[in-house]
């Protein structure tokens, strides 16, 4: 080659060699580990569950990521929440797979819908799955009941659900159907075999790896599943979601309402000391916002809000304990009635939505005796005469700081130095008594003669 040849060659080189690193930096990089989110679900299903889920699709779609691992653990909950995380679950493009997990795990009532709506479903070992069937109000089985509509309803109903969520994922639709209308239950292994699961799997790792290069139907065509080696990301609440999660619990709804109450009736009894109202008020605030995460019955609402204003009243109207009494029975009984049994959600999973008889009984009555108590020493001390001013100081002692007669003389009472007179004269350092005030000049008399010496 020429020299020439070899400086065009050169000058080629140069032009290409930037043209070349722009080609290898705009054609695709070999594809890194799969990413999955770890949605973790232990307690029950409620609104914030609901969010949760919801939230965690949308950022695995945002994001890029291969997938949703959903890790179960529940006694059930509401169904109206329920129905919605179905529903997203029917119509996300981003793959779910639900892990019942860990061993000893229970996907019980929601939990079977939501195990059901997955595009794979697993189960750790000695985990179970199953037990969705509504009772009445009574904690009874509807077929014994006869006649409960509302229960008939809410079965057959979601007995259709179930079978056609096992329909649209290719599940066992006769055993859905059975595990609402009589409440069966399957181990993983027998749950395996009757073709409710897809799956069984000692760890997350290992169930991703075993359904690597499976292809499920999501509601944005067939995606071939990454699993091998997955990265997986936790994906955790948000702080409304985890208040939300927390309210969801019925005892510490029921707990919240009985304190707020507690601190607004301390309010009003003191007014200005701020502090009991308004920590009263968060609480009570806090406990109506439950009423949107569980199924509260508002006549039990009405019941404690009128409990409270009654064991108020007792302290400003001379009722006899009247009002009080009345006050705590609105209160015992707000709490009995707290949880409304007659609403789907309940019928559908009671064991969610249940109040402990630790807190029905001693709750409202701790709570009615410390308003109670509180009350009768403001009406007592509103009895009182008054202990400020002149006013306050008849009948009230002291001592005759000088020779006390009826033209003049000083006296010490109540803390304070008074000019003083007397029908009768007093000589110094007698106890006095104050038998009327004029103006600035107190009356009195001896109460007892100055000891000799």
């Amino acid at each position: 080659m020429s020299g020439a040849s070899r400086g065009w060659a050169k000058a080629g080189a140069l032009v290409l060699a930037p043209l070349a690193a722009v080609a290898l930096a705009a054609s695709p990089a070999p594809s890194g580990a799969p990413r999955w989110l770890v949605l973790i679900v232990r307690q029950p299903i409620t609104v914030a569950t609901r969010e949760y889920l919801a939230a965690g699709l949308a950022r695995a779609k945002a994001t890029g990521a291969d997938g949703v691992l959903v890790e179960l653990d529940t006694p059930g909950g509401s169904l109206q929440a329920t129905h919605g995380i179905v529903e997203s679950f029917l119509g996300s493009s981003v793959p779910v797979v639900v892990y019942v997990s860990p061993e000893g795990a229970h996907a019980g009532s929601a939990g079977l819908f939501i195990t059901l709506a997955a595009n794979l479903a697993a189960m750790a070992p000695a985990s179970t799955i199953g037990a969705a069937h509504p009772i009445s109000s009574t904690g009874k089985d509807v077929a014994a009941e006869g006649g409960n509509d509302l229960a008939k309803k809410v079965e057959n109903d979601t007995a259709a659900f179930a079978r056609t969520i096992a329909k649209e994922r290719g599940r066992n639709e006769d055993w859905a159907e059975k595990a609402v209308r009589e409440s069966v239950s399957a181990t993983s292994e027998d749950a395996l075999k009757l073709h409710v699961i897809d799956r069984i799997a000692k760890s997350a790792a290992d169930l991703l790896a075993a359904v690597d290069g499976e292809t499920v139907e999501t509601a944005g065509g067939k995606v071939t599943l990454r699993g091998k080696d997955a990265r997986l990301v936790p994906f955790r609440m948000s702080l409304r979601q985890k208040l939300l999660s927390l309210l969801s619990d019925p005892n510490l709804a029921a707990l919240l309402m009985l304190l707020g109450m507690a601190g607004i009736g301390l309010e009003f009894y003191h007014p200005g000391s701020i502090y009991p109202g308004l920590v009263g008020g968060v609480l009570l605030v806090l406990g109506l916002l439950a009423t949107e995460v569980i199924p509260v019955n508002l006549g039990a609402i009405v019941l404690l809000l009128a409990g409270g204003v009654l064991l108020v009243t007792e302290s400003y109207l001379p009722l006899h304990g009247a009002a009080g009494i009345l006050g705590a029975i609105c209160l015992l009984l707000g709490s009995l009635l707290f949880v409304n049994k007659g609403s789907p959600d309940y019928q559908f999973s009671p064991g969610a939505w249940t109040v402990s008889p630790f807190l029905v009984w001693p709750a409202p009555i701790a709570v009615a005796l410390i308003l109670l108590f509180v009350g009768a020493k403001v009406a007592q001390s509103r009895g009182r005469p008054l202990v400020a001013g002149a006013a306050g100081l008849i009948g009230e002692r002291g001592q005759a700081l000088s020779d006390i007669d009826a033209r003049s003389g000083q006296a010490f009472l109540h803390g304070e130095y008074w000019q003083a007179r007397a029908e009768e004269k007093v000589a110094r350092g007698a106890a006095v008594r104050v038998i009327g005030v004029d103006g600035l000049v107190v009356r009195v008399i001896v109460v007892e003669e100055p000891r000799a010496g």
